[in-house]
């Protein structure tokens, strides 16, 4: 009876160090060969203790194998493993904050080009209309990661601000 436990709980343990270590099934071999021995062990001992162990060894298989992936993100080793999972919308969030700036060509948009804003080289797109390099442009649209922009004139601006007074 002693062997029929040891077996199912060798079993189990290896299967928990199948997620552990990298092993390419070979523990998982091994564990499956602990698992049979084990039920060949109880069903000689008595039928009732084979369909038990059966039973443990078909129930607490899946169980240990989830619950070693469940734990294994939260232990040291296992943080190593898993990447960082991606930011919702952080691209999106980054260049919202660009939607009415106005910046200059450091290239022709024909109509892709990149727009200096804040200091930052970014890749933009205009109406379709040629923008010279070195001329001012605001941002009128960022839907995702395009940004849209329009050639913009400061005089202009300020009389349209001047009529809406």
């Amino acid at each position: 009876m002693t062997a029929a436990i040891l077996l199912a709980v060798g079993a189990l343990a290896l299967l928990v160090l199948e997620v552990f270590l990298v092993s390419f099934g070979m523990l998982a071999i091994v564990a499956i060969t602990c698992g049979v021995g084990s039920a060949v062990v109880a069903f000689g001992i008595s039928t009732m203790f084979g369909w038990t162990m059966l039973g443990i060894l078909i129930v607490g298989g899946p169980i240990c194998v989830v619950g070693a992936f469940k734990v294994l993100p939260h232990i040291p080793f296992g943080r190593r493993l898993y990447l960082d999972p991606p930011r919702a919308n952080s691209a999106k969030n980054e260049l919202d904050r660009l939607l009415g700036r106005i910046g200059t060509a450091v290239t022709a948009l024909r109509p892709a080009g990149t727009v200096l804003l804040d200091g930052e080289p970014v890749d933009v797109v205009s109406d379709g209309d040629l923008i010279q390099a070195g001329q001012s442009v605001k941002v009128v649209e960022v839907s995702g990661n395009r940004v849209r922009v329009q050639a913009h004139q400061p005089d202009q601006a300020r009389q349209t601000d001047q009529t809406e007074s």
